[in-house]
């Protein structure tokens, strides 16, 4: 089924906030971009769940996600930068996405300390509800990472 335009311009501009809200840790926002029952996982280079720290990345609703990465980026400063995504509409309220994904992180607040830089592929489906569109579930797939000491 062919996607309109309208709807993959939500969509992109869904994913472009949740790129720039999660970088400037404005949490509040993502009611605006995720189903309270989103899931969420990170896969590592071989296909399992990332595990950073003792913290395995998969989550079960959007108040744990956000109450994650909320606390993870007290200490750290990230920039996402996505493509503009490879969109599918599957039915009338679901969407399947792509998006390829570049990151970096470092220390918040120091030039020294922690810097690392990774990329891989958002792999999403996108709900209609009420006339909007939220993300259901997000699986990122990683294809490179990178952690350095500076």
């Amino acid at each position: 089924m062919p996607i309109s335009q309208e709807t993959a311009e939500i969509i992109r501009r869904k994913k472009a906030q949740y790129c720039r809200f999660a970088d400037t840790c404005q949490w509040h926002h993502f009611e605006n971009i995720m189903l309270p029952s989103l899931t969420f996982e990170a896969l590592d280079l071989d296909g399992s769940i990332l595990t950073l720290n003792g913290v395995k990345y998969r989550w079960e609703s959007r108040e744990a996600w956000v109450a994650h990465f909320s606390e993870a980026f007290k200490v750290m400063q990230t920039i996402h930068l996505t493509d503009a995504g490879d969109l599918e509409q599957v039915s009338e309220d679901e969407v399947k996405a792509v998006f390829g994904v570049i990151y970096h992180g470092g220390t918040r607040g120091s030039e020294s300390g922690l810097h690392s830089t990774g990329a891989g592929h958002y792999h999403e489906i996108w709900r209609k509800i009420d006339g909007d569109w939220f993300m259901e579930s997000c699986s990122m797939k990683r294809l490179y990472s990178k952690v350095m000491q500076i």
